[in-house]
């Protein structure tokens, strides 16, 4: 990851640890997110916070 920063080209084996390096730090991102606020989590995902819309609210 240093190499990077230097300009030199990483090899494929560090590449892939930066990936994966990557993928981890945002899925303690969001893990931390739920724990802070799952409704925020939620919205944020767009899958729940839509049936709550003022629109449907009214039927």
């Amino acid at each position: 990851m240093a190499a990077a920063a230097a300009g030199m080209s990483l090899s494929a084996f560090d590449a892939l640890a930066a990936r994966l390096a990557d993928k981890a730090r945002r899925l303690g991102e969001a893990a931390a997110l739920v724990r802070r606020d799952s409704a925020k989590a939620w919205r944020d995902a767009r899958l729940v916070w839509p049936l709550f819309t003022p629109t449907n609210l009214r039927d």
